[in-house]
């Protein structure tokens, strides 16, 4: 499974609502995202004024992240979201070794230009 980071930042009616009543979010939304085949490794709020949420999650694809992240953002919960796959250190080095393998076949636009 691959890894994903959902960031956000949660809206006035977020916190009107958890104001008039205080709930455990984390735990009302496992189930949803047991429905998406999504497993949730971390659920945390923050006190930034840029982005106060961030999760960490393991999904099959790409577009199992996209459809959760839909649903949320149409709830009206957030101001702003989204996600980015994440990568262990070994997979990130794996990317890399890849790029460098090819990177001799890249030709810049400066390159065609004559100016790089």
């Amino acid at each position: 499974m691959n890894k994903y980071i959902i960031s956000g930042k949660t809206s006035q009616d977020f916190a009107t609502a958890m104001l008039n009543k205080p709930q455990n979010r984390k735990q009302l939304v496992e189930p949803f995202l047991d429905s998406l085949n999504i497993k949730m490794n971390e659920f945390l709020f923050a006190s930034g004024t840029v982005s106060n949420f961030i999760s960490v999650v393991s999904a099959k694809t790409d577009e199992q992240v996209e459809a959760l992240c839909n649903i949320v953002y149409a709830s009206g919960n957030f101001s702003n979201l989204s996600w980015s796959r994440a990568f262990e250190a070994d997979e990130y080095q794996r990317i890399f070794e890849v790029g460098h393998d090819k990177m001799e076949k890249y030709v810049s636009a400066l390159q065609v230009a004559g100016t790089g």
